[in-house]
């Protein structure tokens, strides 16, 4: 063992560094070699003076992968380490953090009238050697902090900062506010480009050299994880900028981002016609897909499991519902006008031309989950039918429709009075391909990540509307065509959730939907990721989800596999009681 003291010129800190031989250092560089981190962590002494230090510290331009002014650091404060400890209300736990210096930072455009880039980098003073930079979501514009959980992981599982990870974050380039729009800033092509793949990298840059700059060591390894917005941001590191990152974790990704919105716009299109809105149909969506479906599973428990034989038994079972007379007759069948909407739900979109990577479609939603609460009703349906006029304006309607409308006007037609109910993507193709080339991170070419090491996993649940799941299953797909499945199995796994709306967490008891043990949705994906990066583990054709007490110890109350894609988990419990015990399933294929 070896242990050294390193003073870095420009602060007053002495870092001390432990490492056994072979296992990130030696004793002729400073610099550690490649490995899965430090055998011990590197402790910062000094730690608030050297946080306050980086304080008005600057990142040269030339230090940044894609195009900058340079960076600067417009805060550095130190924070005290915080205990676990009950929140106000006393129904959960604040969790604990440990010393760290939070540092704030411009990073700066080439275009005097783009927006900053502001980003938010953690040190902890006890350092593991890694990097865990997390996603957005939305179309962004908000700075979260980087102290979180990793996404939906328990509440057994410390913080990322907390066991040793320094931490990113970005708003992706922009700031939204009460008097701008948040999507005015695709009106600008600098931050176009800053959402939709430069300020993530930026932000990596950035957190780099500053992470440098105060342990005198480069990360080691290197993840990224997030969900919806999020999670099509990993997948574009790796399509982009393979050497950055070693592992990915992405969840929901919106990653054909381009045909989901046109596709959430033409519900705007497709529900404004007489007779055609959905919402007061909702139960009988519901109800005909968990007739057709639910048991397909081995167990009628409101989850459609066997994802992979309902769609045929739903499509005709939808279809058989369908008023005698066309039109709306009541609660127990669909007018002409609402059966069509809902086909086109689950049917999807095709476009008349190619986007980005040759796709022309947008997978339809999976059956299942219509009534989770804020799901279909939320993000379809909404509580109002669309119709003409400034979508903004028009409270209750579906988020689908608001957030296509969004897309059409910013970052397409760059009118944001343009009438999104009449949008045509045929006649802005040029500008859809362009948008579509920057934002969809739909490349199945992974090869230079592979090549390099790198490491995802990917899940999707099924029970989405807020985005199709099916589109994440095809990209896989996709990359094992391209680079063949043998190949893809030893890099890239997918998973599937079911029952579980967009990027969920889990569903509690107590809806009427799942009054009793709630859908079981919280696993933390960090632990096995690291294991495949740094030991070689690959993770196992299923992982646990669980619904757990929010007090300690948190006790387990529901859990459920998580199947490797394409298998699904198949009940085979005695009873129905056993619903909530994963022991009771078996991940099998269709």
């Amino acid at each position: 063992m070896t242990t050294r003291l390193i003073l870095r010129s420009g602060t007053t800190a002495l870092i001390a560094l432990t490492a056994l031989a072979g296992c990130g250092g030696n004793d002729d560089d400073d610099t550690p070699s490649a490995g899965s981190g430090f055998a011990t962590p590197v402790v910062v002494a000094n730690a608030a003076t050297a946080c306050t230090a980086l304080s008005g510290r600057t990142v040269a331009a030339s230090a940044i992968g894609e195009p900058t002014t340079g960076a600067v650091v417009t805060s550095a404060a130190y924070r005290t380490a915080l205990p676990d400890r009950p929140n106000a209300a006393g129904t959960g736990i604040d969790q604990a953090t440990p010393d760290y210096c939070e540092v704030l930072i411009d990073i700066r455009p080439v275009d005097p009238t783009a927006p900053l880039i502001k980003s938010q980098v953690n040190l902890p003073t006890r350092w593991n050697g890694k990097k865990l930079q997390f996603g957005g979501g939305g179309y962004n514009g908000v700075l979260n902090t980087g102290v979180q959980q990793s996404r939906n992981a328990g509440p057994e599982t410390p913080f990322p900062l907390n066991q040793g990870y320094m931490t990113a974050r970005t708003d992706s380039g922009h700031q939204n506010s009460a008097t701008v729009h948040p999507a005015a800033f695709a009106l600008n092509d600098e931050a176009l480009a800053n959402f939709a793949y430069a300020s993530y990298k930026k932000t990596h840059d950035v957190a780099v050299q500053l992470g440098s700059a105060y342990y005198a060591n480069r990360p080691l390894k290197s993840y990224y994880l997030g969900g919806s917005q999020g999670g099509r941001e990993g997948l574009m590191m790796a399509q982009r900028y393979p050497a950055d990152f070693d592992g990915i974790i992405t969840i929901d990704p919106v990653i054909n981002a381009t045909a989901l919105w046109t596709f959430q716009n033409s519900f705007g299109a497709v529900q404004s016609a007489p007779g055609s809105w959905l919402g007061n149909k909702n139960p009988l969506i519901h109800d005909t897909i968990a007739a057709a479906c639910d048991a397909q599973d081995g167990i009628a428990d409101n989850v459609v499991s066997n994802y992979l034989t309902c769609k045929p038994l739903a499509d005709a079972a939808i279809a058989a519902k369908r008023c005698p007379s066309g039109a709306d007759e009541g609660p127990a069948c669909f007018s002409d006008g609402q059966l069509a909407a809902v086909k086109w739900a689950y049917a999807g979109y095709t476009f008349p031309f190619a986007l980005a990577n040759g796709i022309t479609s947008y997978a339809g939603y999976v059956y299942g989950s219509e009534l989770v609460p804020g799901n279909f009703s939320n993000w379809v349906t909404g509580t109002v039918p669309p119709t003409a006029g400034d979508p903004d304006t028009l409270a209750g309607i579906g988020r689908s429709y608001l957030f296509g409308s969004y897309y059409v006007r910013y970052f397409i037609a760059k009118n944001p009075s343009f009438n999104a109910l009449t949008y045509n993507p045929a006649a802005f193709q040029a500008r859809v391909q362009a948008v579509s080339a920057m934002i969809d991170a739909t490349n199945p070419d992974l090869t230079a990540f592979f090549n390099r090491g790198g490491k995802i996993i990917l899940r999707e649940d099924l029970g989405d509307k807020g985005q199709s799941p099916q589109t994440g299953l095809d990209y896989w797909n996709a990359v094992g065509a391209k680079m063949g499945k043998d190949r893809t199995e030893q890099f890239f796994a997918a998973y599937v959730a079911t029952g579980l709306p967009h990027t969920s967490g889990g569903v509690p008891a107590g809806s009427a939907y799942a009054p009793t043990y709630g859908i079981p949705g919280r696993v933390d994906l960090l632990a096995p990721l690291e294991a495949w990066v740094e030991r070689g583990v690959k993770p196992a054709d299923s992982m646990t989800l669980t619904n757990r007490d929010a007090l300690p110890p948190y006790a387990v109350t529901a859990s459920k596999p998580m199947c490797r894609y394409p298998l699904f988990p198949r009940y085979t419990g005695a009873t129905p009681a056993g619903g909530n015990v994963a022991a009771n399933y078996q991940c099998v294929a269709g």
